[in-house]
């Protein structure tokens, strides 16, 4: 059944990003053009050209949410077709990322589940977005058949929470790997899906945690500013903000990314909590231990 299920979705895809592209207005004559060659005829170079475009109007028009959660549908699709499947998940997650409030996102999160599900193969991701789609979008002509195949799962919540109480192996005591990845993807997935829910700024806290612990710091800093563009007023923003600059400084050995965002710290929370270990930081970046302990003597 949830083959059977997933097989028409999929194929319905193609169809709504057909009928997508011929009956709404494009905002910009450029990408119609390449629009109609890529319908044409297919080939790498057209679509390189396209998606290209998608990004350059999406970039000179960051607050139009109406095309750009369009766009990026559509340029995800390009890449499908490709089986870049790893580069139309980046795109669908900025879609749902960055453009939330445009009218394709139910879209591009069943877009999102069914490249987890049909092509990466990854039930816990796909399980994760179908389940939180329930919750974004209960009302959707998709919903019933979803919730036919998900209702007996445990609840998001509850999944997150037992991932983060497996992130630990008991025989090595050491992170696993497997488990601590997906923990990160169920975080990243619920913000993406649930962007107002409450535990989202606190569930991507831990997500960038996590990251950080496993060294992978490109994804840590990409959670970091994740939660301090999109929750600012989160209890964890400082934080976030604070483990970015520190990130730089003691992990990427980068000094003046560092002094930067140590600086903008202080400025932003001059009576936090990790105000005064900030203003150690600042004063001592790029010192080696030695130098640090002869500063006490002085």
């Amino acid at each position: 059944m949830k083959k059977l299920f997933f097989f028409a979705f999929l194929v319905s895809i193609f169809f709504a990003c057909k009928n997508d592209s011929t009956t709404t207005a494009t905002a910009s004559p450029e990408i119609a053009k390449l629009e109609a060659e890529v319908e044409a005829k297919a080939t790498p170079e057209n679509s390189k050209a396209l998606e290209a475009a998608y990004l350059d109007y999406i970039a000179a028009n960051p607050n139009d949410h109406e095309t750009a959660s369009r766009y990026l549908y559509r340029a995800a699709e390009l890449q499908f077709r490709m089986n870049r499947y790893s580069g139309a998940i980046k795109l669908l997650n900025q879609a749902l990322k960055d453009h939330y409030a445009g009218s394709n996102t139910p879209m591009n999160a069943l877009f999102l589940g069914t490249i987890y599900k049909e092509k990466l193969k990854n039930e816990v991701a796909a399980a994760a977005v179908y389940q939180t789609f329930l919750q974004a979008f209960p009302n959707h002509e998709k919903a019933a058949a979803i919730k036919a195949d998900y209702e007996n799962e445990p609840t998001m919540d509850a999944k997150i929470v037992d991932f983060g109480n497996r992130l630990m192996n008991d025989s090595t005591n050491r992170i696993d790997y497997r488990v601590a990845n997906d923990f990160i993807g169920l975080c990243e997935i619920n913000a993406l899906m649930l962007p107002n829910d409450a535990q989202s700024g606190d569930y991507l806290h831990k997500a960038g945690e996590t990251a950080r612990s496993l060294r992978s710091f490109p994804k840590a800093l990409e959670i970091y500013d994740w939660i301090i563009l999109k929750y600012p007023n989160h209890p964890k923003a400082a934080q976030a903000l604070f483990l970015k600059a520190f990130t730089y400084d003691n992990d990427l050995k980068k000094v003046e990314e560092a002094r930067a965002l140590y600086t903008e710290f202080l400025n932003k929370y001059p009576n936090d909590d990790f105000a005064d270990d900030t203003k150690f930081l600042l004063e001592n970046l790029g010192k080696n231990d030695e130098e640090i302990i002869n500063s006490f003597g002085k």
